[in-house]
């Protein structure tokens, strides 16, 4: 607590971005809740990329649920990606949950010869038969959370060599190396890149695409420095030293 309210709050908040209905409903709730403290809004993506490079210049890209990148560059930032999964979110955990279902779809029909996708699809949903997939689809209680969470499954078929697992892993490099790549643009030396989320957490299967995915860009793969919450820790401190010039 902090009777004096002479504390200094940073806060890093989800949808707080681009779009004003939303940007100014956030803006409203925090006014009323952090009333008489000092305050600044930031994006949790801007904050990540804070944490991840120590506040230095260069690219953060989030694949969890859904997928995003951000750049900071002399100050400026800029996003490419984070539409949400209904209109893209290419490359994150909901993404490889769909693509694993789609290939499952697929190997029932023949369309692709069936591998160790197919068992281990129908065995961890609970499957009787092959066309039970539709009924569990459509009875998805939460579908972006819980389509994100099979994204498990394709890395415990990674870990067996599957195939299309890995394949899956590729091409989810892919498109976030798109993101990566436009942002990249703006820059005009070796670019840091960090990542952050839990697609990332498949260690190689993930970065290792991507690397190969960035050979022809100046950017190279950074581990995270700090945390998300780090970062809100020193932009906190930027904006300090700033008042303390004054």
């Amino acid at each position: 607590m902090d009777p004096s309210k002479k504390s200094l709050i940073i806060a890093g908040l989800a949808g707080y971005g681009n779009q004003e209905d939303l940007r100014k409903q956030i803006e409203d709730i925090c006014q009323e809740a952090f009333e008489g403290y000092t305050y600044l809004l930031y994006n949790d993506v801007q904050i990540a990329l804070a944490g991840a490079l120590a506040n230095q210049d260069g690219i953060v890209v989030i694949a969890g649920t859904g997928s995003i990148a951000y750049s900071c560059l002399n100050g400026q930032t800029k996003r490419c990606g984070g539409w949400g999964y209904q209109l893209g979110d290419e490359g994150s955990a909901y993404w490889m949950g769909k693509e694993l279902m789609k290939i499952y779809c697929q190997q029932v029909d023949g369309r692709l010869e069936k591998t160790k996708l197919y068992d281990k699809v129908k065995e961890s949903l609970l499957l009787e038969n092959d066309y039970d997939i539709i009924s569990y689809r459509h009875h998805l209680q939460n579908e972006r959370k819980d389509i994100a969470l099979l994204a498990k499954i394709n890395y415990e078929l990674a870990l067996e060599n599957d195939l299309y697992a890995l394949q899956i892993y590729k091409n989810a490099a892919s498109y976030l190396g798109q993101l990566i790549e436009v942002l990249a643009r703006d820059f005009h030396q070796p670019i840091p890149v960090s990542y952050i989320g839990g697609v990332f957490q498949a260690g190689e299967y993930i970065l290792k695409p991507l690397e190969e995915t960035l050979q022809t860009t100046s950017c190279y793969l950074q581990s995270p420095l700090y945390p998300p919450e780090y970062g809100a820790y020193l932009l906190g401190c930027m904006y300090t030293q700033k008042i303390l010039k004054k």
